[in-house]
């Protein structure tokens, strides 16, 4: 009703003015600075208040955050939490889903909640965090304390919630603290390696603040999107079949039941400022419920909004997950989760059905959250099932790889040359500056700076820069292509192997110190390129690669110009201009205009490919790039896959040059 008259009306259970329409959700949603954040999480009441002062973060999860501290806090995790970078915990995950059904297996019957929907994302989200997977239990337990009377499945009186909370905090900085020393697969070690690597700012007490949300709002929201799921499947069990046909069509379902009744149903904003939306006028003060359920099925942007429909085409996305810098952060952890959840289940109890009549199923009060009371199943139990096997071992670029420190040589009063071995001992002291015998952990090895063939090569090193095109130049020397380099740097006695490369190239080696010769003109290196299978490789600082890009693009070459950098460069966009993009499985060539999204593009032509955020901060839409060069504007890709050019975030990334071909 709410959608047909429009308006914003107040709505007494959420003290606030509900906005129903898709649009208007949207909107707001990606105006984070009209529509604050800051009531989606209240403060802790007194007297916890008191009682959690310096151990437990007040407002303890970034949902509640507004900018600058969001986009610096979220930064540290947003990286973890792309799709392809969460798929190696799939062995894992199945592993522990099946040794939940092995409990149940044979009894033919089950609720499900409480059997395999509440304790396999405890444990999958403590895991992933960093924490001990048997100790799921007592963590949702501790967690319990911020679910209030919805917490029907841990006793306790008050106080004994809050020790328990108390002590899961504290049990959290002492795996912090060993994580710090002794880094592992997990949210924790990645967040500590994004510190060391200055990518965010944050304290030890601000760091700790992300993982116990994270952890209650992982747990609580998979559970209830498994069983309201499956309970709309199980009703018709052609439904049913017709999802569980393969992974594909698991993970199509699943964004269908996220559209059509999702775990959360809306979150509140606080307007900031007087404005208007959806034609009412808004001030500063006043709440808004942005109801993302309703959203989701506004028949003016969803065709038959009141039927599943697991064919559908997604031109645009659910608001299942929210979007913009709050869309959830564990949105492809839960769909990894919930299509795995479904295979597993599917496999392991035959002749799964609704073990009571679909009406008589029991929601939770509707709040900002929904979910079920339980979910009584039954099924056909098969005798002698097997048991899946254990979870492989990660893939050795992902493995820590013990090497001892053999030489060290002074190359120049900066640089330093290293010899490594490797180390068959797994032992790793605390560090500190290499000295001989010295023993370090390596990972890799990882390449994101590929030498192409081709018939001329131009090296440009900028002082340390020279490290990754010594390799190069040895495999252009083996395989007699004709080749260059341009060793620019201050002084000639700060140029590492200068002497060496001279010695042994001789004039194909032009050595350029700045302190005698000025600047080198880089507009003219260019004449020195073919226009046809050549290419420049460039590794410096940033002033020389950035000056490097923009000759590039004033002689129209910048497709020969590969470069590698030792930090981010500096977030600077072109102006939107329109560019072509091919689907290169379809053979479809589509125009994107200076207004519209890569993402937008490619879904009205039916790529159907998902998206989350929307603003390139969850990684949901990335798309692999087979020609062409993207202009990255998310903040998910590292500094390596940016330079890689391999993938891109269709939601806000652009093209450098005149045209992508992508892998669709």
């Amino acid at each position: 009703m709410t959608r047909a008259e429009g308006g914003l009306p107040y709505a007494e259970p959420f003290e606030a003015r509900v906005v129903s329409r898709y649009d208007d959700i949207v909107q707001a949603l990606h105006d984070p600075q009209t529509y604050s954040s800051a009531p989606t999480v209240p403060e802790m009441p007194a007297p916890w208040r008191e009682r959690f002062a310096g151990r437990v973060p007040s407002r303890g999860t970034l949902l509640g955050l507004d900018n600058p501290d969001h986009d610096r806090l979220r930064a540290a995790v947003n990286t973890f939490f792309m799709p392809r970078r969460l798929a190696r915990y799939e062995p894992w995950i199945r592993d522990q889903a099946h040794r939940l059904i092995d409990a149940f297996a044979g009894e033919g019957h089950t609720d499900l909640k409480t059997s395999f929907a509440l304790p396999l994302p405890l444990k999958v989200i403590s895991h992933v965090v960093g924490l001990d997977a048997d100790r799921s239990e007592w963590v949702g337990a501790a967690l319990g304390f911020f679910l209030g009377p919805r917490d029907i499945h841990h006793s306790g009186k008050p106080e004994e919630k809050a020790q328990r909370l108390l002590d899961l905090h504290d049990y959290v900085l002492d795996v912090m603290a060993e994580r710090k020393a002794d880094r592992r697969d997990d949210l924790i070690s990645h967040v500590w390696n994004e510190r060391d690597a200055g990518t965010v700012e944050m304290t030890d007490f601000e760091m700790l603040s992300l993982f116990p949300g994270l952890m209650l709002a992982g747990h609580e929201t998979s559970s209830n999107l498994i069983c309201m799921g499956l309970s709309h499947l199980l009703v018709d069990p052609a439904r049913y079949a017709a999802a569980q046909r393969d992974d594909n069509s698991r993970a199509a379902a699943l964004e269908e039941l996220f559209r059509y009744e999702s775990a959360i149903t809306g979150m509140k904003r606080l307007v900031t400022r007087d404005t208007t939306l959806a034609g009412a006028r808004l001030r500063a003060g006043e709440h808004v419920f942005l109801a993302y359920a309703s959203g989701s099925r506004d028949a003016g942007t969803f065709a038959r909004p009141g039927q599943l429909d697991l064919d559908r085409a997604w031109t645009v996305p659910h608001l299942g997950f929210g979007q913009g810098v709050h869309a959830c952060l564990g949105a492809p952890l839960a769909r990894l989760l919930l299509r795995i959840e479904l295979s597993v289940l599917h496999e392991r109890l035959p002749g799964l059905r609704l073990a009571v009549p679909y009406d008589q199923l029991q929601h939770t009060v509707v709040s900002e959250g929904r979910g079920m009371v339980a979910l009584p199943l039954a099924w056909t139990p098969a005798p002698g099932t097997a048991r899946r096997s254990a979870p492989a071992a990660a893939p050795a670029s992902t493995r820590a790889i013990p090497v001892t420190v053999t030489s060290r040589r002074t190359l120049t009063p900066d640089v330093i040359e290293l010899t490594l071995a490797v180390d068959e001992d797994a032992g790793v002291p605390a560090w500190d500056p290499v000295r001989v015998g010295g023993r370090l952990r390596v990972r890799g090895p990882r390449n994101h700076f590929r030498l192409r063939p081709a018939k001329s090569l131009v090296f440009v090193a900028g002082g340390i820069g020279i490290t990754p095109l010594l390799p190069m130049i040895s495999e252009a020397e083996r395989c007699g292509t004709d080749w260059h380099l341009l060793y620019l740097g201050r002084s000639r006695d700060r140029m590492a192997y200068v002497d060496e490369l001279s010695r042994w190239h001789g004039s194909a080696i032009e050595v350029w110190p700045s302190r005698d010769r000025g600047r080198f003109p880089l507009d003219e290196l260019w004449q020195r390129v073919p226009r046809h299978d050549a290419y420049v490789y460039a590794c410096g600082p940033e002033a020389l690669l950035s000056g490097l890009e923009d000759s590039a693009r004033r002689a129209s070459r910048e497709e020969q110009l590969v470069v590698e950098r030792f930090a981010a460069r500096p977030a600077a966009y072109e102006p939107n201009r329109p560019f072509e993009v091919v689907l290169a499985r379809r053979g479809d060539a589509l125009a994107v205009g200076e207004d519209d999204s890569v993402l937008d593009v490619i879904n009205r032509a039916g790529a159907n490919v998902l998206s989350t955020c929307r603003e390139g901060t969850c990684g949901t839409c990335e798309v692999r790039v087979l020609d062409g060069i993207p202009e990255h504007r998310d903040s998910v890709l590292s500094l390596e896959e940016r330079l890689a050019n391999e993938t891109m975030m269709t939601c806000v990334s652009r093209c450098r040059g005149h045209r992508l071909v992508l892998d669709l």
